[in-house]
């Protein structure tokens, strides 16, 4: 993971630009995965900035669109596709 470039916004937040390989990607999908299947929505808002489950899972979708739409398909675990 290399970091491109942090933005600190309206006092709020700040946003990064990273450069990732897929299998970081697949890294963190696997990790939320992980955590939706074991994790209670109590466990998972002590954990993690996600308030439920469904939030999480938010996350997720969002990883999955990334993953998805890299052009050499033959680097997405099968579970992915």
């Amino acid at each position: 993971m290399d970091l491109l470039k942090q933005e600190y916004v309206a006092n709020a937040v700040t946003l990064f630009d990273l450069r990732l390989s897929e299998s970081e990607i697949t890294i963190y999908l696997d990790c939320i995965n992980f955590m939706l299947e074991y994790c209670s929505d109590k466990q998972i808002n002590q954990y993690t900035a996600c308030m439920d489950k469904e939030e999480l899972s938010w996350r997720r979708d969002d990883l999955l669109v990334l993953i998805k739409s890299i052009e050499h398909k033959d680097f997405i675990p099968d579970r992915y596709k």
